[in-house]
Order: structure tokens, then C-alpha cells, then sequence
């Protein structure tokens, strides 16, 4: 069993252009991590970016059973339904950028197109208002919702801003993906060493993450959010600055 989807920036880009995003995806993976961790442990029985546990939550809650042994499902329906907007808004850049156009296998495929640093620039944007809510906001139900649904949304973004780099098996936002790539590489010996230390990367970063999270609300409760929030910040930059666009070449992006 071979991994039939191929790395489209591959065959163009340069060793270090790939090997900075990839820097970057785990980077957004233990942001990701992070603020998974800090939204279940605050707000209960909730996902923000994973997905599939919010639609078995709210199975749940349709069954009855509610906090504090079962989610609330206002909170699971915020979060679903914020996370499809946020989704929709990130296809909406990509589309104004052109970044729905279907790339050819003789045609050169960024490895970090400008409208993925658009889109996850959105999703940074709300993450912001996540802080100062968080900051700002007294503990109450509609300030859970808020804060719920300000997150969901940027992962919503971040994931399908991440889908448009087309890298195989990684997803930034839910680990699913890309835990059953890398068990299936290592099992059939399909994976090469970039894609192996790629996939292992962003499972790692989502799971250290998520412990720094819990770390922060033990002994930086007010502070949580901002760990992850600088990371998101630092990405966008780096991704900014380092993919252009050079003169005479506009379809290959390497770092400067």
C-alpha cells in the first residue's frame, strides 16, 4: 500500500522552501494543540477543531445526557456551526486569490500561496478576539459561546487554508488524517524520510501542545491563549516574509 496523493510542491520547490512549511504546519499543529486543550478543559465537554467529536457529542445530547457528564449542546452546535463559517470564509479567499484553480501535473504548484497567509491572517484575527474575550469576558454561558465560537471558527479557516497546500495526510486542526497516514506508511515501508518526519511532526506538535495548554491554565490561567496566538502570529509572519513571489517567476515561492 503505497500513499497515492503526491506532494505537488515537490517536484518545484527547493529543499529549504519545503522544509520551512513544514516547520510551519507542526507549528500551527501545537498551536492547534493548544488551544483544543485550553476550549475542553474551560468549557467542558467541547471541540473546537475536531470535529467528529462535537457530532458524537451532540449525539449524546440528543440521547439526554447533559453536564456535567455530557456536553451542553448549545455550546457543540456553536462550535460545529462556527467552524463551517470559518471554513466557507477560507474558501471564499482562496477563491479570490485564485486559489481554487485545479493545478496540472506540468504546472508549478506554490509550495505557500499568498492567499494561505490571507486566510490564516482571518483566522489570527479571531483568535485575537478569542484573548480579549477571554481577558475581558465574566465567566457566563454566553461568554463560553463567544469564546467557542471565535476559535472554531479560526480553526474552521486554518483548516481548509492548510487543505489548499494539498500536502498529503496532513490536517493542522484534527489528527485523524494524519496519525492513519503515518501508522499506514510505517506499516507498508511507503514513507520517505520527509514525509515520515513530516506526519510524525504535526502528531507530536498537536500532542505537546495540548499539554502546554493544560500547563498554562494551571499556572498562567489569564495567559493560556497567548502561547498559541504568538505561534499563529509567528507563522503568518514567517510565511509573509519568506514566500514571495520573485520577479520574472510567478509561480514558485521560496524562502529569501
Amino acid at each position: 500500500m503505497r500513499d497515492r496523493i503526491e506532494d505537488r510542491a515537490a517536484k518545484h520547490a527547493t529543499p529549504a522552501a519545503l522544509q520551512l512549511r513544514d516547520r510551519l504546519l507542526v507549528a500551527l499543529a501545537f498551536a492547534s494543540g493548544g488551544y483544543e486543550a485550553i476550549c475542553f478543559l474551560s468549557f467542558g465537554k467541547v471541540f473546537t477543531g475536531f470535529q467528529t467529536g462535537n457530532i458524537i457529542f451532540l449525539g449524546v445530547g440528543l440521547a439526554g445526557t447533559r453536564p456535567p457528564l455530557g456536553p451542553d449542546p448549545v455550546t457543540v452546535v456553536v462550535s460545529l456551526a462556527a467552524f463551517a463559517v470559518g471554513g466557507a470564509a477560507a474558501v471564499g479567499i482562496l477563491k479570490a486569490f485564485d486559489g481554487d484553480q485545479e493545478v496540472d501535473d506540468d504546472q508549478v504548484f506554490e509550495v505557500w500561496p499568498r492567499q494561505v497567509s490571507i486566510a490564516l491572517g482571518l483566522a489570527l484575527v479571531a483568535q485575537v478576539g478569542f484573548l480579549a474575550v477571554w481577558l475581558d469576558g465574566s465567566p457566563s454561558s454566553q461568554v463560553t459561546n463567544l469564546l467557542v465560537g471565535l476559535n472554531a471558527f479560526a480553526m474552521g479557516v486554518q483548516m481548509n487554508a492548510i487543505r489548499a497546500l494539498h500536502v498529503p495526510g496532513i490536517s493542522t486542526t484534527a489528527a485523524s488524517a494524519t496519525f492513519i497516514s503515518l501508522v499506514s506508511g510505517i506499516a507498508f515501508w511507503s514513507h520517505k524520510a520527509t514525509a515520515a518526519r513530516r506526519l510524525t511532526g504535526v502528531v507530536v506538535a498537536m500532542a505537546l501542545g495540548a499539554s502546554a495548554g493544560d500547563w498554562m491554565l494551571s499556572h498562567a490561567h489569564t495567559d493560556a491563549p497567548a502561547v498559541p496566538l504568538l505561534v499563529i502570529a509567528i507563522v503568518v509572519a514567517i510565511a509573509s516574509v519568506k514566500f514571495r513571489t520573485k520577479h520574472g517567476d510567478p509561480g514558485t515561492r521560496t524562502p529569501e
